[in-house]
Order: structure tokens, then sequence, then C-alpha cells
């Protein structure tokens, strides 16, 4: 069995319990079974379906089971937990992922990391009564203590059920302040990953106590893991009451709630990732290489310095610009990116995790911190005059990059030649204090904004593990979750705030999220009725094509803001769309009304009439749009055809030729072919067949089809219609000669 067939049959145990169809779920676990090494799992199996045997002899058979409901919740929690440790025994069995070597940690060896962190934070706290801050930082900074902590990680990580004495050291871990805070973001990153992996209640409560520690940058870390690792085992929470409980004692906490929208905003944004990647790379990265080449090119720049003074501007500075007004547009684009949070750095240090640093799976969770010692290593042979304390500092407190890239950074920096480490030195404290200005701003103005960076810079770690790691392959990825959180158990349990959801609901909408949104708006419906809320319903359903309901909702908005341009306006698109012209003709002159050369709205109507086959009508609205759009070249096609269909001949090639003059397309050549043929121009007609094939790409079945599709017109005025297929293989025939 491979890795693909053991999920595939490990999902489906838990979807036959969603669908309490529990037999099927053990005989597919019977499946599973048979290639386990560990016997008691099988044995374990026998006994879950003996129970369940007598469950139903006693439902159907014997008198009634008061105990029912409990009995058949304790086995399907049973059968839950029995199926995590059959999948992981088969992987350990059949080494089916690499990473599990790893998994081999001797128990004395575990024992041993455990007692040596118990003593160090006895010793830890001692010190610290005695104020004696400078002996922990000593300690931290030890190789015993970093190995200790290296070996932590993993026990976590690799451990699917937590002993009692892991548990006990974690949870004193999240109290005390013996440990230090980077230390225990990399222990809640363990638990994370470890939660992921293999699921143990007692994983999520230690997350429940880093959470509610309340120390910075953990707690966060903390509530980012709890809602992953909730939403990732959703149907089974409802087994576990113990957890339901820690959710209820703190839902309605406003801070909590507060957090809750900021992770599922950032979350989202880290799905959308890569095709923020992909637009920095194809559009925002080449039109910046375009420019500089353009700049280069005009401002003669190899020669700038023999010929010109230093301290003079270039003339032509301003005149350029003014030409590439697009440039603007794209690095205003980047910056609203990277100020909303946006990923907009995979790309640039997807490449920069090839370090040792990171063959350390703990490393790519490492909080940034400025007395670190891979500040020193990577800076050594640096000129003086550069403050190192100062630049960790900066980088430390830098909203922009994350830790992950941060690191990158600093260990890219380590192999470059002492003169450039300088210089980029120099440029990057520069950046770093507009930037760390800029967030000091943006903390006076925003409350939670220190909360929204740490979390942002969390997921971004996060991101960069699942998709950037050697192993990536082998992980239970965390970004492979719906984006509809919202919709879990878990959030329901704990969120019980309308503003809540729609403030999600809100954001969803400006990713163009409609599905996502549409849900969250439809559950506040009852809460906040008024006009907007539906409009936003209604344009979701008109976004997802589900015009019927959007029209239900905009007339539920009309009633109460009924003379809106805007609204008449998506009422009659939804009903032109829907092919009740008459309605759609009828709300379109009602915002004609309001705004007599709305373009948009003379364009529709041109639309609906054209559709409806009034061409009078449509070449009187289509002209209109040129009369106030000059340099609207597109509307030339709607007239030539309305032309046509009038059989206005002169006026119709007139149009089409100006079309093709302006951007020529296949179909402007078969129409000006289509028209001279009308007129017994077979010659021009023929020469305009060709040319619309080959702008076609040489496709024949394209031009085989229009042709016939267009016969009906043909005919109305002397075509043949044994002409067409003769015409077709004529034209097939002479571009292949």
């Amino acid at each position: 069995m491979n890795y693909k067939e053991l999920q595939t049959k490990y999902t489906q145990v838990f979807d036959f319990i969603s669908k309490s169809r529990i037999k099927d779920a053990l005989d597919t676990l019977g499946i599973l079974c048979n290639h386990c090494r560990n016997r008691d799992l099988r044995t374990q199996l026998d006994e879950h379906a003996d129970t369940y045997l007598n469950m139903l002899k006693y439902a159907f058979e014997l008198n009634e089971d008061p105990q029912q409901e409990k009995v058949y919740d304790r086995l399907t929690k049973a059968i839950i937990g029995l199926a995590d440790d059959v999948k992981e025994d088969i992987i350990r069995s059949n080494n089916l992922l690499n990473y599990y070597k790893l998994k081999i940690v001797p128990e004395t060896l575990c024992d041993q990391v455990l007692s040596d962190l118990t003593r160090l934070i006895d010793h830890v706290s001692l010190q610290k009564e005695s104020d004696s801050e400078a002996d922990s930082q000593r300690i931290y900074a030890s190789p015993e203590y970093k190995e200790n902590i290296r070996a932590l990680f993993r026990i976590i990580w690799h451990a699917d059920k937590l002993r009692d004495t892991e548990i006990q050291l974690v949870s004193r871990i999240s109290k005390t302040d013996a440990i230090a805070w980077y230390d225990k973001c990399i222990l809640v990153s363990a638990l994370n990953l470890s939660l992921i992996r293999h699921f143990d209640s007692n994983k999520i409560r230690l997350l429940f106590d880093f959470y509610e520690s309340g120390e910075k940058q953990v707690w966060e870390r903390a509530l980012v893991s709890l809602v992953l690792g909730l939403a990732f085992y959703d149907r089974r929470i409802v087994y576990y009451p113990e957890i339901l409980q820690r959710l209820k004692a703190i839902q309605g906490v406003k801070q909590v709630n507060k957090t809750i929208e900021i992770i599922i905003q950032q979350y989202i944004k880290a799905r959308e990732t890569e095709k923020i990647t992909r637009k920095i790379q194809q559009e925002i990265l080449p039109e910046m290489i375009r420019i500089k080449s353009k700049l280069e090119e005009k401002l003669d720049l190899e020669n700038l310095l023999s010929s010109m003074n230093p301290e003079d501007k270039n003339p032509e500075w301003e005149t350029f610009f003014k030409e590439s007004p697009d440039v603007y547009n794209k690095l205003e684009e980047f910056t609203n990116l990277q100020m909303e949070g946006a990923d907009v750095f995979l790309g640039a240090f997807a490449m920069l995790k090839q370090f040792d640093f990171f063959n350390e799976f703990n490393n790519w969770f490492l909080p940034f911190y400025k007395e670190n010692e891979f500040i020193a290593a990577s800076f050594d042979g640096i000129s003086e005059g550069i403050n190192l304390k100062q630049f960790g500092e900066g980088i430390e407190r830098s909203n922009f990059l994350c830790n992950s890239d941060k690191y990158s950074f600093c260990l890219n920096i380590r192999h470059m030649p002492a003169f450039q480490k300088s210089t980029v030195m120099e440029l990057f404290n520069m950046e770093l204090k507009a930037m760390n200005e800029m967030a000091v701003d943006d903390e006076l103005i925003h409350s939670d904004a220190q909360t929204r960076i740490i979390i942002t810079q969390y997921f971004h770690d996060l991101y960069r593990f699942y998709k950037l790691h050697p192993l990536r392959g082998e992980f239970e990825d965390a970004f492979r979750l719906p984006l509809a959180i919202y919709e879990s158990e878990f959030f329901r349990q704990w969120i019980d705030d309308v503003s809540i959801l729609q403030n999600i609901g809100e954001f969803f909408f400006a990713k163009n999220y409609y599905r996502e949104a549409l849900n969250l708006f439809k559950q506040i419906e009852d809460h906040k009725k008024n006009h907007e809320l539906y409009e936003k319903i209604a344009y979701c359903y008109q976004q997802l094509e589900e015009f019927d309901e959007a029209l239900a909702y905009y007339r539920k908005a009309e009633l109460v803001d009924k003379n809106r341009l805007w609204l008449i306006n998506r009422i009659a698109w939804c009903y032109h769309k829907n092919g009740d012209y008459e309605k759609a003709v009828e709300y379109y002159l009602e915002a004609e009304k309001l705004k007599p050369d709305d373009l948009q709205v003379q364009a529709f109507l041109g639309h609906v009439y054209l559709e409806t086959g009034d061409f009078d009508k449509a070449l009187k609205y289509y002209f209109k749009v040129e009369y106030l759009q000059p340099g609207n070249h597109k509307v030339y096609r709607p007239i030539a055809w309305c032309s046509f269909m009038l059989g206005k001949f002169d006026t119709a090639v007139k149009y089409l030729e100006k079309s093709i003059l302006l951007d020529a397309s296949k179909n402007d050549y078969m129409n000006l072919g289509h028209l001279y043929w009308c007129q017994d121009q077979k010659q021009k007609a023929i020469e305009n067949y060709r040319l619309s094939l080959k702008a076609s790409g040489m496709d024949i079945e394209w031009f085989s089809k229009v042709l016939h599709d267009d016969s009906k017109y043909l005919s109305g005025y002397g075509v043949k219609p044994i002409d067409i297929p003769l015409m077709i293989d004529y034209i097939g025939l002479s571009a292949k000669s």
C-alpha cells in the first residue's frame, strides 16, 4: 500500500463516520489493519466491532439501552482514534514517508531531555528571583540549552499522543518565564505541526495554555495554531466536551473575536500567495525591467557621468514618466498588497531556503530576535561605521519581512564580499528606518496593529515551511483547509458576534470570494436588514450567475433605495442575462432617464435591442455611444453588424474597415467577407475569408461552423445555400496551396 492509497482509505473512514455508516467505517478500517505490523490494533478493531454488534442487538432485539447515545459517541470517538493509530503504524511499518525516520527518538533520550529542561527551569527561575538576567541570557545562548529545545521540538512534533511527563513539562513551560519567549514560540509551532499530523486533545489543551498565558508573540501563534487545528479536525470536536468547554470559556471575549477575524483574513491572504507571486513575476517585475531598459536607452545612462553634472536633473525624466503611467499603477498595487499583509516576497526568498540553517526543522519557525548568534555570524567582516546592534533591532521590528525571510536575508549577506555587505547594510538600514517609521504611525492608529503583524508574519513562516521545505510533499498541508472556516463547528462554538461575521463576509466580498461572502451575508440577514446588505447579497448571486436569486434581492433593495442608478443598472443586467428582454429594456430606459448620457446604459440598450432583432433601435444607441465617446473603436463592430442586418452595406463596410485598421480580428474579416459576398463581389469576399481563416490560426473547424451559422443571414441577401459548403471547401483548399 502506498501513501496515496492509505490516505484515500483513511479519508473514507471519516466520510463513513460523518454519514453515520459505522459498519462501513469498521470494514474499511479492517482493510487498513491488514497492513499493520502492530497486531494490537486489529484486536482493538475487533473489540469495537463487537461493541457495535451488541449495540445493534440491544437496539432491535433486547430492551432499549438508556446509555445508547453515550455508548455510540464513545464508540465513534474510539474508532476515530484507532484510525489515526492505524495510519501511523502503516506509515512507519512501510517507510511511506522519509521524514518519519526522524521519529526514532529513544525513550531514554526523551526522558533525559525532559529531565534537563525541568532542572533548567528550576535553575533559571531562582536566578530571575535574584535579578541575574545576564546569567539567564548566557544559559539561553548555551549549546546544551539550544540542543534540548531542538530535541523537545522533535519530541512534540513526532509524538502521536503526548505522554504525561511531556504534557506536564510543556504545560509548565507555557506558564513560566524561565524559558525564552522565542523558544516558547518554537514549541507552539511543534504543537501546531504535531496536532495536524496526529490528533491528540492534549495538544489542543496545551495550545490553550499557551494562548491563555497572554505572552506577546506566543499567544498569537497559539491562537493561529488552535484555529488551524480545530478547523482541521472539525468533524471530531463534538466528541471532546473538554475542548468545547475551553471554547465556551472564552466565547464572547472581544479580543478573541477580533483576533479570530484577523486570523481568518490572513489565512485567506496566505491562500492567495501563489496568485500574488505569479502577478508580481508576470506583471510587476517585467514592467520594472521594461522601464529600466527604456530608461537606460532614453536617458543614455552609460554616458551620464561623463557628459553631465551629477547634480543636474535630466529634463527628459518628467516626459518619460508621463509616457509610462502604468508603472506607477503597478508599484502602487505592489505597495498596497504589502501594506495589507499580502505575501509579496515569497518569490524573492524562495531560493534562499537552501542554507544549512533551514536543515533544522525548528528554525523555519524561529522568531527573529536581535540577540541571536546568526546576526553576528552573518555580518562578520563588516567595515567600521555600521551599527550592528541598531541593524539587529531594526530588522527585528521590521513588519514587511516574515521571520523566515529575515534569516534568509542575513544568511545571504554572509556569502557576500565585505564591501557588498557594507553597501547592502547601509541601504537596508535606510529602508528599515522608513519602514519602521510607517509601522510606528500604524500602531498609533490601530491598537491591534501589532497583533495583526505577528499573525501575518507567522502565516508567512508557516506558508514557507509547507510550500518550500524539501519534504513538503510528505506533510499534511495546513493550507488545504476549505476557505469556509466560518462554517466549522469550532467557529460556531467560539464566535457569536454578528459584526465579526459581517467583517469576515466583507473581506471575502472584497477578495471576490462570492460564495463564501454570500454564505456569511445570509447568516446575518436576520440581524441586519438594510439595502446595502441586500445589494451585496444580490451582487454575490449575480457574480455566481444565479440571476433569479440576484433579482429577488435587488428588488428588496429597490424598495428601500429606488432611485440609485447603480441598482437599476444591475436589475436590468440580470433581466438581460435571464433573457427577459422586455424587463431589461424597461429598467435600462429608467436608467437612461436618470442619466441620459451614461455610456454603459446606451451600450446595454444597444445590446438588448441587438439580441431581440430590433436593429434600427440598436443602431441608434450604438451611434450615440460613438458620438459620446469618439475614441471607442470597439463600437465599430456592432454598428457594422446592425448596418449589415439592415442592408446598409456601405456603412457596414466603412465601419468594419475602420475596425480592421485599428484592431483586426478573425471575425472582422469574416463579416467583411459576408458583406462583399452579399454584394456579389466574390473575389473581395474570398480575399477576406482567407484573411479570416489565417487570423484564426488556420482553424478550418471554426471557419466552417461560423459560415454555416451565418448562412441564414447570407441567404436573405441572395447567397444560395449550396454555395456555403462550396465556399468553405474552396477557402480550405486554396489555403493549403
